[in-house]
């Protein structure tokens, strides 16, 4: 919806909502993951003279050869693998399990009918490996030892740290889930006209779409609908629905922050392309590229003014019951 085609927005109640906060709770077991998960971020590789298996590091050199001759192009050296990661021809692979650090040996490979180069199309060659060195990934006990080389006086100070961030991670969350139903709230609380034919074309392309999927699967509307216990009228008003709830938390949002003056300055859009690039492993131009800065503009509005409803909320903060184990 373009600026042009902007209804007018008039805001009812927005502030004093009440709101019940909801908090994962931090359980021993969680805690307990998350220890093995740190002492696995901490595993080494250590060399070993034992014969290679799966989940070592190995580093080799590998030619190949056909008619006693090396085949152009075939010699890599100094390659880097961890053996199971699929990153190695699965008969190179095969061929290194049992074989310790320093042998050199070699296996056949047959290529296949259709290789890209014909001239080596189902004929068999000899690949010969080096087996420079081999690894093994040791991961350390979750013990006061290894609590100790973190910085940590014991392994009980560590198991409390650990606590502590998993807390943040679930207070965080749980404004994040507050603050997105208390601006559904002022949605739902604005007086605005939104114009039928567009949330009737939104309804009708989530319903296209609906029935493009349920045909990858080699369903029917009727079928689904049958499962779902619903109508194919149902699911179009619960689309439309859906589309207005939408429109009405982005008008909501951007007239809220108008009215308590709530902005985004041009740092933090930048500050936030930089979080994606980082986030997603994606140079930040590509991301720019994909998202204008409007864009992220009224998002960042959005979470600011989700953060200011819930600081001027009625709130009630209830500890979940942990999940069953």
């Amino acid at each position: 919806m373009d600026k042009k085609n902007t209804p007018e927005v008039k805001l009812g109640q927005y502030k004093g909502l009440a709101v019940t906060r909801h908090v994962r709770p931090v359980t021993d077991k969680t805690v307990d993951i998350e220890l093995v998960h740190q002492t696995r971020m901490h595993a080494v590789y250590h060399p070993t003279t034992e014969p290679a298996r799966r989940g070592f590091r190995a580093l080799l050199d590998f030619a190949g050869y056909m008619d006693g001759k090396e085949i152009p192009d075939s010699r890599m050296e100094k390659v880097m693998v961890v053996l199971g990661d699929g990153k190695l021809m699965p008969a190179a692979e095969q061929a290194i399990y049992g074989h310790r650090a320093g042998e050199v040996f070699r296996f056949d490979f047959t290529y296949p009918q259709d290789f890209r180069l014909p001239e080596l199309s189902g004929k068999t060659a000899q690949f010969e490996i080096e087996l420079r060195s081999l690894a093994e990934k040791v991961t350390p006990a979750p013990d006061e030892a290894f609590a100790k080389s973190l910085g940590f006086d014991s392994l009980d100070a560590l198991k409390a740290d650990l606590r502590a961030k998993k807390q943040k991670i679930h207070e965080e969350g749980a404004d994040r889930a507050a603050g997105k139903q208390l601006l559904d709230m002022a949605g739902a609380n604005m007086t605005v006209d939104l114009p039928a034919e567009i949330l009737d074309r939104t309804a009708q392309n989530e319903m296209k779409l609906l029935k493009e999927r349920l045909s990858r699967s080699g369903i029917t509307l009727e079928q689904h609908c049958k499962n779902s216990r619903t109508t194919p009228e149902a699911l179009e008003k619960d689309y439309r629905a859906q589309a207005e709830s939408r429109i009405r938390f982005v008008l909501a949002a951007k007239a809220i922050a108008e009215a308590e003056n709530i902005v985004v300055h041009p740092e933090e859009v930048n500050a936030e392309y930089r979080r994606l690039s980082q986030l997603q492993d994606t140079p930040e131009a590509e991301i720019r590229k994909a998202l204008p800065e409007d864009t992220i503009a009224a998002a960042l509005a959005a979470k600011k003014v989700q953060r200011f409803l819930l600081d001027n909320a009625q709130v009630t903060t209830v500890t979940d019951a942990p999940e069953k184990e």
